[in-house]
């Protein structure tokens, strides 16, 4: 018993998070950006079947902005949901990001 409780936390404690990140427009990786708004998506059987809205549509949540970055990941809270449904549902959350320069601009216009 032990050695299967022993074999079960270093399988979690291996695991990682899954992240993606896109940037669009002028964007660079290492720029500084603000988060806009953040969505969960909802997927089934360990992702093979989408749930609920399936498109998201960037223009929703960073308006007209030519400029941002869409981080889609698997955080902790929801790798301990997909663990304990064992699969079944698996969600993950993307996040908008615009950068800091463009929040500014706004703020002084």
């Amino acid at each position: 018993m032990k050695r299967l409780l022993f074999c079960a936390l270093l399988a979690l404690f291996m695991s990682s998070c899954y992240n993606s990140r896109v940037c669009v427009g002028n964007v660079k990786a290492d720029d500084p950006t603000v988060k806009v708004n953040s969505v969960t998506n909802h997927h089934f059987l360990y992702g093979l079947i989408p749930g609920g809205k399936t498109k998201i549509e960037a223009s929703k949540y960073v308006r007209e902005r030519k400029n941002y970055v869409v981080r889609n990941n698997w955080t902790f809270l929801n790798g301990f949901l997909g663990c304990l449904t064992c699969g079944i549902y698996t969600p993950t959350t993307t996040t908008f990001y615009v950068p800091i320069d463009d929040v500014s601009k706004e703020n002084n216009d």
